[in-house]
């Protein structure tokens, strides 16, 4: 029966597969989420301290008192977040450009450039360069009187996020390696099971296509068999033609006292042994096959001279007249075989080959034990100088 269950990934495989990505996705979102509010979080921050700035300069700009607006400007670089606050009028030019090298240093006074490009009309307010986030927001004093610039470091919050998401990074590829590792290893099993499955479903189907061609006791062509082996031959004439085949009925002698003094068991293991002693004799390319009980058919090929067939034959009586021994006992049967050639009746079936063998067979069989007899064509008038060499039979 064939087996139609599809291999799966083994069930701990595929749940350890589940969970690793599971906990890849939750810390990920997690990350993300968390990430998203703390950068909201701060923006928020700057977007008040840019404000808070801006309407404590507006008053500054339209009286153009610089040295209030440096004042205001240093008190806001109080914050070591801050690498530097700018302010410009509506034009671009600077008016005070305040800048520090790192968060604990002194911010210093810079004089250049002395102009600068202003964002334009519907451009970003804010942008991020490396570690530092530039915001530009615009003073009003009822109308635009200028620009204020504020670029601030990446805080220490700024740098654990980075470190989590490195990590994070780090996890997703571990997970990858190892979610490839498990699902390689479930595709080669997997792989490894199909084959396996293929393999013995193949060995199961030859071992019964041979089951189905072969005598089960002694392990040589069944009559099933045997067709299936010449037909390829029969049926094509100029492969027909260069086979010159012979077939040979070959019938056991003594056989039946076998079985009915010592049993069918010893019975059994006589006809084993016989099959072995004809493979022993046969040639390569001619082939053995069992009818049942006590009858056997040997094909030889390229025998189509009668003279070589009767010798092989005799080769087959000779050869079973020999003692057998059976566990601790000595039989000695004999064979009687009816030949027929495949060049007398080119075009007979292997069904009236075998018929012409079977009778001519049993006919020599009533005339004398482990006799030989050559069977004439069905068109063809009897040789006496062959009937010489094998006892032809007329028909």
């Amino acid at each position: 029966m064939t087996d139609r269950r599809q291999p799966n990934l083994p069930p701990v495989a595929l749940i350890a597969s589940l969970g690793i990505l599971g906990g890849v996705v939750v810390s990920g979102l997690s990350y993300q989420y968390s990430r998203n509010l703390i950068e909201q979080s701060q923006d928020r921050a700057r977007v008040a301290l840019a404000r808070g700035l801006v309407v404590a300069l507006s008053d500054d700009l339209v009286v153009h008192d610089y040295a209030g607006l440096e004042s205001r400007l240093l008190q806001a670089m109080a914050d070591e977040s801050l690498a530097s606050v700018l302010v410009t009028d509506t034009a671009g030019k600077v008016l005070v450009n305040l800048q520090r090298d790192r968060p604990q240093a002194e911010p210093a006074l810079l004089f250049e450039p002395t102009q600068i490009p202003t964002p334009g009309k519907g451009q970003a307010a804010g942008s991020r360069t490396g570690d530092l986030t530039t915001r530009w927001t615009v003073i009003e004093s009822g109308e635009p009187v200028g620009w204020l610039r504020l670029r601030t470091w990446s805080t220490q919050t700024d740098a654990v996020l980075d470190l989590l998401a490195r990590q994070y990074l780090l996890l997703g590829a571990l997970a990858a390696a190892l979610l490839g590792t498990i699902f390689g290893s479930g595709y080669r099993q997997i792989r490894r099971q199909a084959e396996q499955r293929e393999h013995r479903l193949q060995k199961e189907k030859a071992e019964l296509e041979r089951k189905a061609l072969t005598d089960h006791l002694t392990g040589v062509y069944n009559r099933r068999g045997l067709e299936l082996e010449l037909q390829r031959t029969l049926e094509n004439p100029e492969r027909r033609r260069q086979a010159q085949l012979a077939i040979c009925m070959i019938d056991l002698d003594d056989f039946k006292p076998v079985n009915d003094v010592y049993g069918h068991g010893i019975g059994d293991q006589l006809l084993q042994a016989v099959c072995r002693r004809l493979r022993g004799i046969l040639r390569d390319g001619d082939l053995l096959a069992r009818l049942g009980g006590d009858e056997f058919i040997v094909v030889f090929q390229h025998c189509g001279d009668a003279a070589l067939a009767l010798q092989l034959a005799r080769r087959i009586t000779t050869g079973l007249s020999t003692t057998f021994r059976i566990e601790d006992l000595q039989v000695r049967i004999g064979a009687s075989v009816g030949v027929a050639l495949d060049v007398d009746a080119p075009d007979d079936s292997l069904a009236a080959l075998l018929q012409r063998a079977d009778q001519v067979m049993y006919r020599a069989k009533e005339t004398a034990k482990g006799h030989v007899a050559l069977a004439p064509g069905p068109t063809t008038l009897e040789s006496p100088r062959v009937s010489d060499l094998a006892d032809r039979l007329p028909q």
